[in-house]
């Protein structure tokens, strides 16, 4: 697989279930764009390569798999919006790059979380020792508004993968396969324990809320981001097309035979095309 980077991602725009060409307004694709590529420039800064192939994701599985600790890239394009789905990925992982330890694999986080623990990790301190992990991840979903918001002035519902984070809450029956040398924790599934993770993960994000409006903490988080953009955009791979011209952009007429935009790896005219009309993505739901 071919990995593009970000100039080819946003100057090949398709149309997207959001329509956000048709929803925001140009100014606001244009700052769009730069935050797009700041974010780049960050994650690069922080030593780490966006993939924005579609469904670059399954790379990332695969280096999960393997617990590859020399992995250094980050899946961040999933499905063709740009300007709500691919900057609330974007700032997602930048946050969790300034949570974790970089330039190490995955930012430090142990590739058999959130649904497993070191076998040394008794029962009794699973919830103790994933507390750390839900407590970053929980920043880096509630915090794609608010940084969103302080370092580009992006006031739109920008979104990331889910409407709420991906957290593990030992306490319920689900178990789900873990790399080797982790152990399973019987965990609440967001489908069969519906309420009960809902009920946690919203008290989590509360909690995330409370510690980034606290100033202290928020003045040296956009420091350490500005401080890595500003070493990635001195390393970018080649210039990068103005954000005022790509902003401006219309996006490209879908080819019955090509992918659908929705993301679903079936042609066009058999999905969406066949529907009459795009997918809507879920409204994210942790402002």
């Amino acid at each position: 697989m071919t990995v593009l980077d970000v100039a080819h991602a946003v100057s090949h725009q398709r149309p997207c279930p959001c329509a956000c060409h048709a929803t925001l307004t140009p100014e606001e694709r244009v700052r769009g764009i730069a935050a797009l590529y700041s974010c780049d420039d960050a994650l690069r800064g922080f030593g780490y390569e966006p993939i924005y192939d579609l469904h670059g994701d399954a790379l990332w599985r695969e280096a999960q798999k393997k617990n590859d600790p020399e992995y250094r890239m980050v899946a961040v394009r999933f499905g063709e919006c740009i300007y709500r789905r691919l900057l609330g990925s974007l700032l997602h992982e930048c946050l969790h790059a300034c949570f974790g330890e970089p330039p190490k694999a995955n930012y430090g986080i142990p590739f058999g979380l959130p649904y497993g623990v070191p076998p040394e990790v008794p029962p009794s301190r699973e919830e103790e020792y994933l507390d750390v992990f839900n407590f970053g991840e929980a920043r880096a979903f509630v915090g794609v508004w608010i940084v969103g918001k302080r370092l580009f002035d992006v006031d739109w519902d920008v979104r990331t993968a889910r409407d709420v984070g991906t957290y593990g809450f030992p306490g319920g029956n689900a178990l789900v396969p873990v790399v080797k040398g982790f152990r399973s924790v019987a965990h609440l599934d967001r489908t069969h324990h519906e309420a009960r993770y809902y009920a946690r993960a919203r008290k989590l994000e509360e909690r995330a809320r409370a510690w980034l409006a606290d100033e202290e903490n928020m003045g040296p988080l956009l420091a350490k981001l500005r401080a890595a953009a500003a070493v990635g955009e001195s390393k970018r791979p080649r210039p990068y097309p103005d954000p005022e011209r790509v902003g401006r952009m219309a996006p490209a007429k879908i080819g019955r035979n090509e992918p659908c935009v929705c993301g679903s790896n079936v042609k066009f005219k058999d999905c969406c095309g066949a529907a009459g009309a795009l997918r809507t993505l879920p409204t994210a739901m942790a402002r």
